[in-house]
């Protein structure tokens, strides 16, 4: 398994919560990596989100921009 530091590093660097990176920590000193697991799953579940929301304010953007091109509105 990682060593804690390279994963704490890790998560921070992928945006999760201090509070998703303590308790990760706290599943990774307790040796439960089901929960762990879970966790980093989470984390990544909301980092899609994330990924998703910014690909829908693209997505009217370029719908703007098309619009603006051709005239429309």
């Amino acid at each position: 398994m990682v060593d804690w530091t390279s994963m704490e590093e890790c998560m921070s660097d992928a945006g999760c919560s201090e509070s998703t990176i303590r308790r990760a920590e706290h599943f990774y000193q307790s040796g439960s990596a089901e929960d762990l697991i879970h966790c980093l799953r989470s984390c990544r579940c909301d980092a899609l989100q994330e990924i998703h929301e910014k690909q829908r304010q693209l997505d009217r953007l370029d719908k703007l921009i098309r619009e603006t091109k051709t005239g429309k509105r």
